[in-house]
């Protein structure tokens, strides 16, 4: 006897009706950006102040910099961080002609948290662990040690660093068209009036679903910006994978200052750039 099992079934017309769906909610998400867009510019000074006030230099050692094997003879480099969609606090390759693109030094306190960033994307699965679950996979990496002092550095996790800047943001507003068209759409929409609020969407697992089925920046990608775009040095935050110390820096900022990112130990190489700073950032980004 011969079995048969319906897979899946459709219409030619369901698939043109999906097709404009995600038309219209690529379409509506760059209207609710640029309607975010246009309210913080209007404040970006103010906004910029909010932060370098919230600023202080930090400085580290022995923390961890992984990178995929392509680049290990270029460790300090931020450009891979331009690739689409960019990364947690800087705009990649999304729509160059729409979002600036700007890159970030991803660095960690830890090995296991570095791996896990780089490439243990799951959460704990079972008994295993993001580290472990990063051992898992087979990509060819490299880790060094790194050593540095951060000038003008925002601590996120501190809730005092947000607050300023949140009292400048949480009376936006929307256009009554695009509530309408989010109603339509089955898409609500909600603006950050508190601090809890703002770290959370900060700190989102799934922050990659903006910039990867809409084509515009997820709300940390746009924090980076404001903040990059302010003068500011870099992120602190907890990775939402270990829990533990990660550090965003924008080298862009580090013309007239002092602030530094060097390897720990010797290169193997003369060819290896082992420091970046004011004299030379330009070469790594």
């Amino acid at each position: 006897m011969i079995r048969r099992w319906q897979l899946e079934s459709g219409r030619v017309s369901d698939i043109i009706k999906s097709k404009k769906l995600y038309e219209d909610l690529v379409e509506f998400h760059w209207r609710y950006y640029s309607e975010l867009a246009f309210q913080r510019r209007r404040i970006r000074e103010e906004l910029n102040i909010s932060l370098r006030n919230a600023a202080a230099a930090f400085q580290f050692s022995g923390w961890q910099r992984v990178v995929k094997y392509k680049y290990s003879l270029d460790p300090l480099s931020a450009k891979g961080s331009l690739f689409d969609p960019g990364g947690r606090f800087n705009v990649g390759a999304i729509d160059p002609t729409r979002y600036p693109m700007f890159p970030a030094l991803y660095l960690a306190a830890d090995k296991g948290t570095a791996l896990a960033e780089v490439i243990g994307r799951d959460k704990d699965v079972g008994s295993l662990t993001p580290e472990q679950l990063a051992l898992t996979k087979p990509d060819s990496i490299s880790a060094v040690s790194v050593t540095g002092k951060i000038e003008a550095v925002v601590d996120i996790r501190m809730s005092r660093n947000l607050s300023k800047f949140v009292s400048l943001i949480k009376d936006f507003k929307l256009s009554k068209p695009l509530i309408s068209e989010a109603q339509r759409l089955g898409s609500p929409l909600k603006l950050i009036t508190t601090v809890t609020e703002l770290r959370t969407v900060l700190m989102l697992d799934n922050w990659r679903n903006w910039p990867t089925l809409y084509d515009v920046p997820a709300g940390c990608q746009v924090f980076g910006a404001v903040a990059a775009n302010a003068g500011i040095e870099g992120i602190l935050y907890e990775s939402v994978l270990t829990g533990r110390e990660c550090l965003a820096v924008f080298p862009q900022n580090f013309l007239n200052s002092s602030s530094y990112v060097e390897l720990s130990d010797p290169a193997p190489s003369d060819d290896v750039r082992t420091r970046m700073d004011s004299a030379n950032f330009a070469k790594f980004i």
